[in-house]
């Protein structure tokens, strides 16, 4: 039986992935990844959340396991601009943090949820398969790195997806807010506003 560990954060494209992988019939472990981001604590609730929805759909969806990093520095800051947010070296970051994890449970692959969109000197097919190839090589064990929304949009993601996957339930958002016992979006970072064209392109209701 397949064995497949995810970056799952519960946003749009990761939980596509998640979904996508438990459709295939794989064994799918999802690994949340804390690097020291301040949107961490809310964004891992909601994740939370999701998963437990999924599981009671999917009885071969293992437990969340969250590797906590010190790799951000306390006042390091994403960068955040009106079209992107860029975090240095957060695909290597991730991909690295998760090996050791998929390689004890015997996994195949690792999914990431990349679609490329941006020119991201991390978040191109030649790094990612180079990333893959480093890991087998050090470690002596072949662990695939998959990408399996890589060259899609997001809109192109939320309309494909929307029939299996409760998109309404994910969550990405750089400045989440406690309201009332409830974690909402801002509504005005990049993450949110990409979510929103995203679903408005798909014609999809938020």
């Amino acid at each position: 039986m397949k064995k497949s560990v995810v970056l799952f954060s519960g946003g749009v494209e990761s939980t596509c992935v998640l979904y996508l992988k438990l459709l295939e019939g794989q064994v799918v472990y999802p690994v949340y990844v804390k690097c020291g981001m301040p949107w961490e604590r809310l964004e891992y609730v909601k994740a939370t959340e999701l998963w437990q929805e999924t599981k009671r759909k999917f009885s071969k969806l293992m437990p969340i396991k969250v590797l906590p990093l010190k790799t951000y520095h306390k006042k390091y800051k994403a960068i955040e601009t009106e079209e992107e947010l860029f975090i240095p070296l957060r695909n290597l970051t991730l991909l690295t943090a998760v090996a050791g994890y998929a390689l004890s449970k015997r996994a195949e692959s690792v999914s990431i949820g990349s679609l490329g969109l941006y020119p991201f000197p991390d978040n191109n097919l030649a790094y990612l398969k180079e990333v893959e190839r480093l890991i087998t090589e050090g470690s002596k064990q072949r662990l695939k790195v998959e990408v399996p929304l890589f060259g899609m949009e997001k809109g192109e993601v939320v309309k494909r997806f929307s029939k299996w996957v409760p998109l309404h339930r994910t969550f990405s958002c750089v400045n989440p807010v406690l309201r009332n016992g409830k974690i909402l979006h801002c509504g005005i970072c990049i993450k949110c506003k990409e979510r929103e064209e995203a679903f408005k392109e798909a014609q999809i209701p938020l």
